[in-house]
């Protein structure tokens, strides 16, 4: 198989059995497990019970090293058969969700999150490793950092969750929250904040939609929450910033 293989167990629990290369694997899949299969790699699978799932088969230039002149990172990764992670979880089911809501430029959405799938096997399978360089570190690259904002500009209609953003980075929630605080002094939480705020006064910038309208494209919950937010950011509402950008 050219590509890698990721099976989120939407429903469970079941009892699975993995065979490759002659050996089998029996399994208890809990509901929001986890099976992986690394490019190259053949693996049967004999279901004992139905089973919903989602399947995501992730390219093999997902995995290039854009760090070191995009060098796979395939090579070496273990297949991984029925565990819980809730980073992966949450990444796996927003694609799900994008692809069966049909929205429009899907591909803005799934590329970014595919690519965090990704990171985060490679996070997975070489924990140790992983964890060395993890520990070692205080800031992200300022490759991450500009991934990370792609992602959320591309989504701030959405709902943003964190531990898609951790999972850009091929990192847990926990270490993402202080490094990404210590890289740009703010939590994540505030920076998806400013950024929506900036979104706002770009389109303030237009009289033809309303204040309703522009809180609903740049992800606030409701105008009087978009106006709380953008009066903590520039000291203005957002009507008195209309009125004095013209």
């Amino acid at each position: 198989m050219p590509d890698c293989l990721m099976v989120l167990h939407r429903g469970g629990p079941v009892d699975l059995t993995f065979t490759m290369g002659g050996r089998a694997v029996s399994r208890h899949i809990p509901k929001g497990g986890v099976f992986f299969l690394p490019a190259g790699l053949e693996c049967d699978v004999s279901l004992h019970a139905a089973l919903d799932t989602t399947h995501i088969y992730l390219r093999s230039d997902l995995f290039a090293d854009e760090e070191n002149g995009q060098r796979s990172r395939i090579e070496g990764l273990a297949p991984i058969f029925g565990e819980r992670d809730a980073v992966l979880e949450h990444l796996a089911t927003a694609i799900g969700d994008s692809i069966s809501e049909s929205l429009p430029a899907s591909s803005l959405f799934v590329d970014p999150i595919a690519k965090a799938i990704a990171n985060r096997f490679i996070a997975l399978n070489h924990y140790k490793v992983a964890s060395k360089s993890v520990h070692g570190a205080h800031r992200l690259t300022s490759r991450q950092l500009q991934r990370i904002r792609d992602f959320v500009e591309a989504r701030l209609e959405t709902d943003i969750r964190l531990s898609m953003m951790a999972g850009l980075c091929g990192l847990s929630t926990e270490y993402f929250l202080r490094v990404f605080k210590a890289s740009l002094g703010v939590s994540p939480y505030q920076y998806v904040l400013s950024l929506r705020v900036e979104r706002a006064k770009t389109l303030l910038c237009d009289d033809e939609q309303s204040l309703a309208e522009i809180a609903v494209q740049c992800g606030f919950s409701h105008q009087e929450h978009m106006t709380r937010m953008f009066h903590r950011f520039t000291g203005l509402t957002p009507g008195r910033y209309r009125r004095a950008s013209h």
